[in-house]
């Protein structure tokens, strides 16, 4: 059976990439965002697929019920629940649409059959969470949480993040507005082989994947996902003298033999701490200097690789550099998403 499948939130079809990567039978009858720069480059992917640029607070219910999905897919905006933000969960008014989500699927009578939710980690720990799992466990989902890091299918970059994945088969029961839902979350998958750290573990509840040391004979070398640039295709990637000079020891700096690069987010190349990593392609790091000639950025394609996606995304010519980094820090790790997409599927 082909699956009919919604994207909210679906910027550059990271979601749908990932359908594709698991080889699961589908057709993507809407894809929902608000970002014109990501529309842009959905349609430019998809061209088959119908996107809509519209506050889906503002859609008739017909609409929804309309579309008969079988499987939602989400990846909210982040803002309301990282660590660096204000924290302020569902009074954000940049989580105002997927409160609308929350309710929309308690009064849906086409509800989806099984839900994929994609956010950052400390999503977990929001007001917005618990209210979200009352309405699954009231409608009859079956639903499980992870934290999850690309790192454990061996990819060299670090992105944790929380998936929560639902499926529509087990009993509504009735739950109080206080149910808080103790924290229970899985870090491993099902039938998947995923690494873990060899020594990250507060508690045998707990894996903490950022402070956690990897067997890095597994995860591959950060080589194997870059490119070959000539000294002129590599221009536009070096460092400014000054940024060199200034903040060169605020970047998290790593080799093409390393095996780990931090999370790449919307700020990389305009801020320099915490947004990604840069690549000294030559030399010791924290041994041999820095150089114009020897450091650069990744490129927007080694950043997608590292995220999963596949030689198939393209970008129009008209996206910028700047909108290309945005987008990509803004989008979701497509090797995780694939596996998780395999499991709730077939096996869940």
């Amino acid at each position: 059976m082909v699956l009919r499948v919604v994207e909210f939130y679906s910027g550059i079809g990271g979601m749908h990439f990932a359908l594709k990567e698991a080889h699961i039978d589908s057709h993507v009858v809407h894809a929902f965002d608000i970002n014109t720069v990501a529309n842009h480059v959905y349609r430019h992917n998809f061209p088959d697929v119908p996107v809509m640029q519209r506050n889906i607070e503002s859609l008739p219910m017909t609409l929804f019920e309309s579309l008969k999905a079988d499987l939602w897919t989400m990846s909210p905006p982040c803002q309301p629940y990282t660590r660096q933000g204000l924290q302020r969960g569902s009074e954000d008014p940049r989580a105002k649409s997927f409160v609308f989500i929350v309710d929309l699927l308690g009064r849906l009578q086409n509800k989806p059959r099984m839900i994929l939710l994609e956010n950052v980690a400390g999503f977990e720990r929001s007001d917005t969470r618990p209210v979200f799992l009352r309405q699954l466990a009231r409608h009859g989902y079956r639903f499980e949480e992870y934290l999850l890091n690309p790192l454990q299918l061996c990819y060299p970059n670090s992105r944790t993040r929380y998936y929560l994945l639902a499926k529509l088969d087990g009993s509504p029961r009735e739950c109080s507005d206080s149910e808080a839902f103790p924290p229970s979350f899985r870090y491993s998958v099902a039938g998947a082989e995923l690494i873990q750290p060899a020594a990250a573990a507060d508690t045998e509840e707990h894996v903490d994947f950022e402070k956690g040391v990897w067997n890095h004979e597994e995860v591959q070398q950060i080589d194997r996902f870059t490119e070959n640039l000539t000294t002129e295709e590599m221009a536009p990637y070096r460092l400014k003298p000054k940024v060199l000079e200034s903040h060169g020891y605020v970047h998290d700096v790593v080799t093409p033999e390393d095996r780990r690069t931090c999370c790449f987010t919307k700020g990389y190349t305009h801020y320099a701490e915490g947004t990604g990593s840069i690549l000294q392609m030559s030399g010791v790091v924290g041994k041999d200097p820095m150089t114009l000639e020897n450091t650069r950025y990744f490129t927007p394609r080694e950043v997608a690789n590292l995220m999963g996606f596949p030689p198939a995304l393209a970008f129009p010519s008209d996206t910028s550099l700047k909108q290309r980094y945005r987008l990509l820090g803004n989008s979701l790790s497509v090797s995780v998403v694939s596996v998780l997409m395999d499991y709730l599927v077939n096996r869940m």
